[in-house]
């Protein structure tokens, strides 16, 4: 092996270690690296001028000099996280996952991908001046759209049905934001990272099968199996608005521009759509309606007991538990955790009723539950998609070290 590859290698497994050891002694390193303890003072020296690493205090002395333990430094480096919608949410935190800064922006001001990526910048750098940061210190940008993404060509093949966000429809967004921002650009599809992060967030074990079902203003799965996304093929996998439960009604090819069958049933705009049509009465007739207000008066009716309500929420709550159904029975997850504005109305019976009938329907039913925080979830999970992308280049092979790192860390810090 070359010496140049030698090195990166050896400062992969110092740098992983430390990522998943709070602290270590230089000798320490060298026993669990399996290296020269010269090797690893030459690589902690350049750790420790770069800002990664700090001497953190001194351990038990054991029969000479007191030893000097090392840590991770997550403050030295900054990531950014973006999740466009009809409020665009844009935030930074450090490595640890804690929020440094969170903006919510009319995506309509800023319709276009490069016109955003122009004003984010404009944010950032003032951001950065204030707290007396660098652009430097910005190592990764996330993207999570509500949408198809191929990373291999950098395309997004199609968004949610989200109007302000049409122009971004076969864009190459990577590549728009790259423009503007020097540091590595990654796009997904934002559902993955909310999988990712609740493999973290509700799992101890690295290796877990995990389902997350979003029912939102759109609906869909992101699969983290064996401790890894699964994507598929041209990154459209998780897509179960294209499942079919029940009668099938055969309108012709399906198109990339035509909303999904099934998510044009369960959708929160579908619902809330069918509630104003049957359910006028429980609208003021004075005023016309934001979509959170339908959103407090859907709850506030099916809270009730509303009989009207219940018969428009029986076949979409039916649906719900057939998509869970069907991904439990091919998935076989350990775990299924429920997310989205639809799950967030109605928990009170959604989850009941999947577990019932996953214990009902499949050979093995797995945990069942809910988002762990709750409307911070998309933008979070979206900075954690994006601390894993530096420590995937920081470590090379990184499978559970995000995972460990951000578990030293507070739920309770990421959901303020």
């Amino acid at each position: 092996m070359k010496h140049r590859d030698m090195k990166l290698l050896n400062r992969e497994k110092i740098l992983g270690l430390l990522l998943n050891h709070s602290l270590l002694s230089r000798a320490e390193l060298a026993q669990k690296a399996a290296v020269s303890p010269a090797v690893v003072s030459h690589i902690i020296r350049e750790c420790l001028k770069e800002g990664i690493v700090c001497e953190d205090s001194e351990g038990v002395s054991r029969g000479g000099r007191k030893p000097i333990l090392l840590s991770f430094v997550p403050d030295n480096k900054l990531v950014a996280g973006l999740v466009p919608g009809n409020t665009t949410e844009f935030a930074v935190s450090n490595l640890s996952g804690q929020l440094l800064y969170k903006e919510d922006i009319a995506t309509k001001k800023y319709p276009t991908p490069s016109e955003l990526a122009v004003f984010l910048k404009k944010i950032l750098h003032e951001f950065l001046i204030r707290n007396h940061k660098s652009w430097s210190q910005l190592v990764s940008l996330g993207i999570g759209i509500p949408g198809i993404y191929d990373p291999e060509l950098d395309l997004i093949h199609k968004m949610g049905k989200i109007s302000s966000l049409f122009e971004w429809e076969g864009t190459k967004i990577r590549e728009i934001f790259s423009r503007e921002f020097l540091c590595p650009v990654l796009v997904f599809d934002k559902v993955v990272a909310m999988a990712f992060g609740e493999g973290i967030l509700s799992s101890e074990d690295p290796n877990v099968n995990l389902v997350y079902l979003h029912l939102g203003r759109g609906v869909g799965a992101g699969l983290f199996l064996n401790g890894k996304i699964y994507r598929g093929s041209q990154g459209a996998a998780g897509e179960v608005g294209y499942m079919v439960c029940g009668p099938v009604d055969e309108k012709g090819p399906i198109s990339l521009h035509d909303i999904p069958p099934l998510e044009s049933e369960i959708s929160l705009n579908s619902i809330l759509k069918v509630f104003r049509e049957k359910c006028p009465n429980s609208f003021p007739t004075y005023q016309r309606q934001s979509e959170n207000d339908e959103v407090l008066i859907l709850h506030k009716t099916f809270l009730k007991g509303d009989s009207q309500c219940e018969a428009i929420l029986k076949p979409i709550l039916e649906k719900a538990e057939g998509i869970a159904v069907n991904l439990v029975a091919v998935l076989n997850p350990d775990l299924l955790v429920l997310g989205g504005k639809v799950t967030e109305i109605f928990s009170e019976i959604l989850q009941e009723r999947i577990i019932q009938r996953l214990q009902r329907s499949v050979l093995f039913s797995p945990q069942v539950k809910t988002v762990t925080l709750g409307k911070n979830e998309e933008i979070m999970c979206t900075l954690f998609f994006a601390i894993d992308d530096y420590f995937r280049r920081l470590t090379g092979n990184n499978q559970g070290l995000t995972s460990a790192f951000l578990k030293r860390y507070s739920p309770q810090l990421w959901n303020q």
